[in-house]
């Protein structure tokens, strides 16, 4: 489309001629049916700056905007509270399978107890028959003192039958005989008693260790039963129920408004 006034071509979507500023629409003369009048010459006006657009196209471009903020955000909020969830799930199986393993080392640790002091109880026999078999050894050789000193005096008087000398020397070596089975018999108990003296050093090491993680879990960690009470509890309290309850340290539960136990936390 050309401009009426100026003759200059207008784009298509333009409202004015960007030269006079006139719509064509206003600016068309009347038509007649004898020859076109030429229109009188006028003093050109001073370019004017195309006009904004109207503000209702403007708000229309603004809503799709305005409701993908929107839908942007409810996703957010919607991710946020899934990971809230998600996170107070995995505490809640962490906590759990903390409990398990305590309790699975409390077991443990009531077995060595049980096989310390079995080894220990092995430990005090085998000192007694060690002890007893010294005895028994010195009585011996007491004895082998005693038939020397017989043989050496036997010895001296040639009038002593052969006999009793051949008697006393089979007597003489088979207690000789039975101090070596007897020295063997302690070498052997002395044997097991090393062995047993390093499994008492190594359970009392391991003992020491768990003694010290139950020690750390009866000062830090506390109990609090699942019935409403506002008290918490140590592992070996009699009020403390181990069927449904909930594990905290003992600066956890007192922000969380739970009282010590008169009974075991005094």
């Amino acid at each position: 489309m050309n401009c009426i006034k100026c003759g200059r071509e207008i784009p298509d979507g333009e409202l004015f001629c960007a030269a006079c500023s006139m719509t064509p629409e206003a600016a068309e003369p009347p038509r007649s049916h004898g020859k076109p009048q030429k229109p009188a010459s006028e003093p050109r006006p001073a370019p004017r700056q195309a006009h904004p657009a109207p503000r209702a196209s403007a708000a229309r471009a603004e809503a799709p905007r305005r409701n993908g903020k929107l839908i942007a955000a409810l996703v957010v909020v919607c991710l946020l509270l899934a990971g809230a969830v998600a996170y107070i799930v995995l505490s809640h199986g962490s906590i759990l399978a903390e409990q398990r393993r305590i309790r699975a080392k409390e077991a443990d640790l009531l077995l060595r107890e049980a096989q310390l002091a079995e080894q220990e109880q092995a430990l005090e026999d085998l000192q007694t028959e060690l002890t007893a078999a010294q005895t028994s050894i010195e009585e011996l050789e007491t004895q082998i003192e005693e038939l020397e000193r017989q043989l050496n005096v036997s010895q001296s008087t040639v009038s002593q039958s052969q006999y009793d000398m051949t008697s006393q020397q089979q007597e003489m070596d088979l207690l000789s005989e039975e101090n070596a089975t007897l020295l063997a018999e302690v070498t052997d108990l002395e044997s097991q008693v090393e062995q047993l003296n390093g499994q008492v050093n190594t359970l009392s090491a391991s003992n020491s260790a768990y003694a010290t993680k139950v020690n750390f879990m009866d000062t830090y960690v506390v109990f609090v039963n699942n019935d409403g009470s506002d008290l918490y509890h140590t592992y070996d309290c009699s009020q403390f129920i181990r069927q449904s309850f909930w594990a905290y340290s003992r600066k956890l539960a007192e922000s969380n408004g739970f009282q010590p136990c008169p009974l075991c936390c005094q």
